[in-house]
């Protein structure tokens, strides 16, 4: 170790950081990446509420009127929810009247 100098040391020392700073670099890609997929996600979802009254009240303002809550709830995404579970529903009955399950 003596021959080779202090670059020795300084190649070492310079190993150690590139693995700390690679590893939380490529975490924080990720994270980036991840947060830039969700707020793409949340505008589309904002732009397909914008026809109902879908806003996100203040804190402030929610402490003030507690029933502006109400108007947080996305009035389109519930609907086509509440659809969805009418329809599922509406096919497992079907699915069992016409395929009763018999025991015995």
């Amino acid at each position: 170790m003596l021959v080779a100098g202090p670059e020795i040391m300084i190649s070492m020392e310079l190993m150690a950081i590139v693995e700390v700073l690679g590893a939380s670099t490529f975490v924080a890609m990720y994270f980036s990446g991840l947060k830039l997929f969700i707020c793409n996600c949340w505008n589309r979802f904002k732009t397909f509420e914008s026809h109902s009254f879908f806003f996100i009240p203040s804190f402030d303002a929610l402490k003030q009127m507690p029933s502006l809550f109400i108007h947080a709830i996305p009035e389109r995404t519930i609907v086509i929810a509440y659809l969805c579970v009418l329809i599922g529903c509406t096919l497992c009955l079907y699915i069992n009247i016409a395929f009763p399950t018999t025991t015995g």
